[in-house]
């Protein structure tokens, strides 16, 4: 189990990033001031446009990109030093290997690169491939994989070392359900194991099944930042989609009919959820979908929505 002692495994202050542009002959500023902190054991979403720099954020994170102002931190340590390398694994949002290679020969090669012993690698390769679901693709070359298979061989490299931190860029890219439910489940025993988890993501039901907390950028900049719980607290309030009125109905929904609205629902908390649409079945109302109101995906719309250019 890892240490889940106070402190940061991600600080960034003040990031902002430009990248020249050639065509428009001046500069594109991709991120700007952003500051957040990462606490050990979280798994913290960051969401937004394509463009809105989260992968540029990503980046800097790893020491791939240097910050034109602000800093960023692993551990404690620079971003990119060794030290804060060697404890963390990251997944790219399109995982590219050797194709001449097995699955098994890949996970071998990066288990090399990440200094493990040759009999931790040989106990951790056919681990992670049993995880991800790819144990059946023994002796076969990675060149003939499916996207889908690629993104969990992905995965499974990211795994392989034990890191203490997992930056994981689109995960689910090219899964399908039974993958992206594999990869919710591996991220909760992740954490569960103390591991911190930083996901980028355009999959919001994911995100909300999986994540202690939302970031949601846009034109480089931080909008929104706050814990899954107090979203979900915020939005306690469900809308009951009703196809067929009868009278008992009305006088059973009576005040959570809203005024000025359509006529075709009622809302309600979270704790009279279930008893509003047992009286409404019992006076032959036919119900439609039931939904909360205020879901992640309003928040993104709101504070999101629309094309980006960061």
């Amino acid at each position: 189990m890892i240490d889940l002692s106070a402190g940061a495994v991600i600080e960034i202050e003040g990031l902002q990033k430009s990248f020249r542009s050639w065509f428009r002959r001046g500069e594109t500023c991709a991120v700007r001031d952003v500051s957040l902190r990462v606490e050990r054991g979280s798994v913290v979403a960051f969401v937004g446009p394509n463009g809105a720099g989260k992968t540029t954020t990503i980046y800097a994170l790893l020491g791939l990109l240097r910050p034109d102002r602000g800093f960023v931190r692993l551990f404690g340590e620079a971003a990119g030093s060794i030290g804060a390398r060697r404890r963390t694994g990251f997944q790219s949002e399109i995982f590219y290997t050797y194709g001449f290679k097995t699955a098994e020969r890949v996970l071998a090669f990066y288990g090399e690169l990440s200094e493990m012993s040759p009999d931790r690698i040989a106990k951790a390769v056919p681990r992670q491939l049993s995880r991800l679901g790819l144990s059946q693709t023994e002796g076969r070359k990675v060149h003939g994989f499916s996207k889908g298979m690629m993104q969990r061989l992905g995965l499974a490299q990211a795994l392989l070392h034990d890191p203490e931190l997992l930056i994981l860029d689109e995960p689910t890219t090219g899964l399908d359900p039974e993958g992206r439910k594999l990869v919710a489940d591996i991220i909760r025993e992740e954490k569960e194991r103390g591991v911190t988890v930083f996901l980028s993501s355009h999959i919001l039901s994911d995100v909300e099944r999986t994540c202690d907390h939302v970031v949601i950028l846009r034109q480089g900049s931080v909008v929104l930042s706050e814990s899954m719980d107090k979203l979900k607290r915020d939005s306690d309030e469900w809308e009951i989609e009703i196809l067929t009125w009868t009278y008992a109905a009305r006088e059973s929904a009576g005040a959570l009919i809203p005024e000025g609205g359509d006529g075709s629902g009622v809302r309600c908390t979270s704790a009279d959820k279930d008893e509003v649409l047992l009286r409404l079945l019992q006076a032959g109302a036919r119900i439609g979908a039931v939904r909360r109101r205020h879901t992640l995906e309003d928040l993104y719309m709101q504070h999101a929505g629309g094309s980006s250019s960061g």
